[in-house]
């Protein structure tokens, strides 16, 4: 099958194998549309770092041999064309997006499509993946919008492990899709004051739109900046959206007393920051745990419902002979928000 894959550093269109055929509580998709997520920019930057990272820290979900082709993308949503074994809620032509984890039969070993050379991601024409990530997608949502609902859960599930309460400042840093969802998922709380921090103008517009109170480029001073004549003895929650190396130190050491980070983006190299400093100061950091309410089921339920516009997000559709080039025009964020790749547009 056709998919643009990276091979050597670049992306390059190619044949590939069929992915996997659906074992037991697996389906077989063939992919409407494919979001380019921020991890897969990471992965072409670096393959070798990516996957060295995901190594030293056990995560198997990203592991792989970046010495061979890798097809990635794993924002999908397509229609079902086989469908393994127990599996009782979907059936051949249901629309369908999801979660893209797939589960090898062999080994037991779930790994994200997308960051394997088993399983190809959504730059292919199809993907095989577990069952019980998959979801309907709701009448009248269209499969291009239902990507959406991969990056922007995202935002919801970290909103939710803020544990964020009435009466906390929200200090959002950083407005890509990511940041974007942590905005929509804290207006969604009606929190009273949600101060946004972004470079872009575009971006910046975008979460205003989405429900930010204020919005403001990064201050000379550093991000916490942005909140110093509004927090008012309140406590912030901060999260963490940008991925820039050194955030997470600037902020352990510069949020007010008792304020906690939510680590929602992180970068892929050696970040350091004195722990005492977060200490004395009562920091909370949390890196992404806590429980959760079906995050991605309340962002699928919410785009379904119109409270959210794709076409603020939606910005260029892709064929995979311009795949390579969407790369390149996602570096500059006043160009685009989300590409979607169309593996069977020509």
């Amino acid at each position: 099958m056709r998919a643009a894959a990276l091979r050597e550093g670049d992306i390059v269109v190619t044949e590939v194998p069929e992915p996997p055929a659906p074992s037991a509580g697996q389906l077989q998709i063939e992919v409407a549309a494919c979001g380019i997520c921020g991890s897969d920019l990471s992965l072409v930057k670096d393959a070798e770092n990516f996957v060295r990272v995901a190594e030293r820290g056990r995560f198997p979900l990203a592991a792989f041999d970046p010495t061979r082709p890798v097809v990635p993308g794993h924002e999908y949503a397509g229609t079902v064309v086989a469908v393994g074994s127990d599996v009782a809620d979907f059936g051949v032509g249901d629309l369908v997006t999801g979660i893209g984890v797939a589960t090898d039969p062999g080994t037991g070993v779930p790994t994200i499509i997308g960051y394997s050379n088993d399983y190809p991601g959504g730059y292919a024409e199809r993907v095989t993946v577990d069952a019980g990530y998959a979801r309907h997608v709701p009448d009248g949502l269209s499969l291009e919008a239902a990507t959406l609902a991969e990056p922007l859960h995202v935002g919801e599930t970290h909103v939710q492990q803020s544990g964020i309460r009435a009466d906390d400042v929200a200090l959002v840093i950083g407005a890509g899709t990511i940041g974007l969802g942590v905005v929509i998922a804290l207006a969604a709380r009606e929190v009273p004051l949600i101060v946004v921090v972004e470079p872009s103008p575009r971006r910046r517009e975008l979460a205003q739109t989405l429900g930010a109170h204020v919005v403001v480029e990064p201050p000379s001073q550093g991000p916490v900046a942005a909140i110093a004549d509004l927090a008012e003895g309140r406590r912030v929650v901060a999260y963490e959206c940008s991925g820039r190396a050194g955030t997470l130190g600037f902020l352990a050491e510069n949020l007010p007393f008792g304020s906690a980070i939510q680590v929602v983006a992180s970068p892929f190299a050696e970040e350091s920051f004195v722990p005492v400093i977060a200490q004395w100061h009562q920091i909370v950091i949390n890196f992404g745990s806590g429980p959760v309410d079906d995050p991605y089921g309340r962002t699928l339920a919410r785009l379904a419902a119109g409270e959210i516009d794709p076409d603020l997000f939606l910005t260029g559709q892709v064929g995979l002979d311009g795949v390579a080039r969407a790369f390149e025009d996602l570096k500059d964020p006043e160009a685009h928000v989300k590409i979607l790749v169309r593996p069977g547009r020509r």
